[in-house]
């Protein structure tokens, strides 16, 4: 099976206006419910691909919405569940997200009970007039207290989201939250450029007369936060992440390296060999199936080898570390055909100053992270 096992919580106690992640405001019925479904849909899944259990588990990623709807019995439920069909003792990381608010002193003894080993805590900002603006149920100080309860708990790594490029935010209203973040003692910071998506409160209000930020501004916020991120030890190992040496989320960068992961749950994606799918967002769809013994419905698609290895290879470009075309050809036969030709893409690119080739590695330059998505295009 993949090593890398990824748990999708679709519950909130709201939604923030620029959320456009698949979660649900739930009766509690249906949230004590769906605790052991997970386990049930890979039973499903195990089913019609016997060759989900030959791996061991080495990452293990829950989150959401928020996992901690499912209140402390159920992460206790579902733990026991997923327990009866992995091996825990193999885990290197398991990472839970977090809301500030739901980051109660008890929930956090019981995810270190269960095996959890980080924590990731959504706080987007720290200042209260920002997160109200965002409609977040929290403000600065729950967020501080979040992140020291973690790490009172025994969560040593313990990072944090913040959202770049948000309406009102001055340079030096962002430095502070910057600050204010490096006060911490985190061990994982990731920054993320605000993007609109469609069908979310923020959408509405941008169509009514809402300005955002422009790309130039956005694109200043984001360049602050690597400089002071930087001067506090934290290297951009991917384009929105940033970590002290060590603690890179071990998860993520399976993805980013290519390897499979097994998504579970309404919205999850999977990728096994040269299998993809994407469960549907509907949570009302997967309780049916999934209690019918059944594989929820969604999504695939069947790559041939050579569309598997490129998009595999693809991931990799948004990694600081770049990729070596000549070692991904031997890990991916079927790209190696492709690899001459990226090569002079890559090449061709570089006179545009958006990568740059170290020995034999080539990489996104600063000015190739701020066009990512445009660079990958070119390449496939």
């Amino acid at each position: 099976m993949p090593s890398h096992l990824y748990i999708h919580v679709p519950f909130c106690d709201g939604k923030c206006h620029y959320c456009g992640f698949f979660s649900v405001v739930a009766a509690p019925s249906v949230i004590d419910l769906y605790s052991t479904l997970p386990a049930r849909e890979y039973d499903c899944l195990l089913a019609r691909l016997p060759e989900l259990g030959k791996d061991a588990l080495r990452t293990l990623y829950m989150g959401g919405g928020t996992p901690a709807m499912l209140g402390c019995e159920g992460l206790k439920r579902l733990a026991d569940a997923l327990a009866e069909r992995f091996a825990f003792d193999t885990i290197e990381e398991w990472t839970v997200e977090l809301n500030p608010a739901s980051a109660s002193a008890a929930l956090l003894k019981t995810l270190s009970a269960i095996g959890a080993n980080r924590i990731s805590i959504g706080v987007q900002s720290f200042d209260d007039t920002t997160l109200a603006h965002m409609g977040r149920r929290h403000d600065a100080q729950a967020a501080i207290t979040a992140v020291k309860r973690a790490q009172d708990a025994g969560f040593a790594n313990t990072g944090i989201d913040l959202i770049a490029g948000l309406p009102g935010v001055t340079p030096s209203l962002w430095r502070e939250t910057l600050d204010r973040a490096m006060s911490l003692s985190l061990k994982h910071l990731s920054v993320y450029a605000l993007t609109l998506e469609p069908d979310t409160p923020l959408a509405v209000q941008v169509a009514a007369g809402l300005e955002l930020p422009g790309d130039d501004a956005q694109l200043a916020a984001l360049a602050q936060a690597e400089a002071a991120l930087g001067e506090a030890g934290f290297a951009r190992y991917e384009i929105s992440n940033y970590a002290l040496p060590g603690f890179e989320c071990r998860h993520n960068l399976a993805v980013w390296h290519g390897h499979d992961f097994l998504g579970l749950g309404p919205a999850a994606a999977s990728r096994v060999g040269p299998a993809r799918w994407t469960n549907s967002e509907d949570l009302e769809e997967y309780i049916h199936a999934v209690q019918n013994n059944a594989a929820p419905p969604g999504t695939s698609a069947a790559l041939d080898a050579a569309e598997d290895a490129s998009e595999r290879v693809i991931f990799a470009l948004r990694l600081s570390e770049g990729i070596d075309p000549a070692a991904e050809a031997l890990r991916f036969p079927a790209w190696a055909g492709q690899a001459r030709a990226w090569e002079q893409r890559l090449a061709d690119l570089a006179i545009h100053g958006v990568t740059e080739r170290k020995g034999h590695r080539w990489r996104l330059t600063a000015r190739g992270r701020e066009v990512c998505d445009a660079v990958l295009r070119e390449l496939v």
